[in-house]
């Protein structure tokens, strides 16, 4: 069966991106694509007149930007509620990627969209979700990944990898180090400190060794040192020229995914484990 990837649209010029990037990533790994639009549920509309003014448009829409797509299309029209009939059309029918973006104007206003809406089809999806930032094809050069070396961030990296191949990933990880201070209430003194912050690079290094012989694609570890947050991940991310952020939802990572999602300029690739 060939592969299948989804894209949401709600005919706005931020889901034209996401249609855009779908478009040109099904051509390129020869996919099918499927393009689903929800017309949300409301008691003072008729489903049914709806849903036909929603597969009308949701056809006139991809016919006027892409009148020959040169891929095989599906389209899909569902009345409901967004996050919940775009997670289930893409478990149902076995996508393998979700492509949404981060701005529309069902709701107005980008924040208020990327702050219920796409959030809720991350937090709701079984499957990758690409959450479209910019208008730039997506010839990804540069992937920047947080990870704990655990099992859930290399799949997402291996996902990354099969859809980007050409791509150099760079693992980010912070070394967790208790502060120099709380040692000292400990007793420990400034050699045991420095010995004990050591050791911990040491064992971050040879995890790390460790975590890219299961990886297979290009690739490099950036360890830093001192207090993660989702600020310092954007700032290490565009120091590297992150062109997507591969984020895992799982580990320390977990704490800042949803910021990070909120507050990046750059495309970004997330997986709820």
């Amino acid at each position: 069966m060939k592969d299948r990837i989804v894209v949401a649209t709600d005919f706005s010029k931020g889901s034209l991106a996401s249609l855009t990037k779908a478009v040109y990533l099904a051509k390129e790994k020869k996919c099918s694509l499927d393009v689903v639009h929800v017309v949300e549920y409301s008691i003072f509309h008729d489903p049914k007149k709806d849903k036909k003014a929603g597969k009308e448009a949701l056809a006139k829409f991809i016919a006027s930007h892409f009148p020959k797509p040169e891929i095989e299309i599906d389209q899909f029209c569902y009345v409901g509620t967004s996050h919940k009939e775009i997670a289930k059309h893409a478990k149902d029918r076995e996508c393998r990627l979700l492509i949404i973006g981060a701005t529309g104007e069902t709701r107005h206003l980008a924040d208020i969209l990327l702050g219920s809406v796409a959030k809720k089809i991350v937090r709701k999806s079984n499957v990758p979700v690409l959450v479209v930032k910019t208008d730039s094809l997506p010839d990804y050069l540069n992937i920047f990944s947080p990870t704990d070396f655990s099992d859930h961030s290399l799949k997402l990296a291996k996902t990354a990898h099969k859809f980007f191949p050409n791509a150099n990933l760079i693992f980010y990880h912070m070394i967790s180090r208790p502060f120099e201070l709380r040692l000292g209430h400990y007793g420990a003194n400034d050699d045991q400190i420095s010995s004990f912050n050591k050791n911990a690079e040491d064992k971050a290094k040879d995890v790390s060794r460790k975590f890219l012989r299961h990886f297979t694609g290009k690739a490099e570890i950036v360890l830093d040192s001192g207090i993660l947050s989702y600020t310092r991940l954007l700032s290490v991310a565009e120091s590297k020229h992150t062109s997507l952020i591969a984020l895992p939802t799982s580990g320390k990572v977990s704490f800042f995914a949803l910021d990070v999602l909120q507050n990046s300029h750059t495309d970004v690739l997330i997986w709820k484990f």
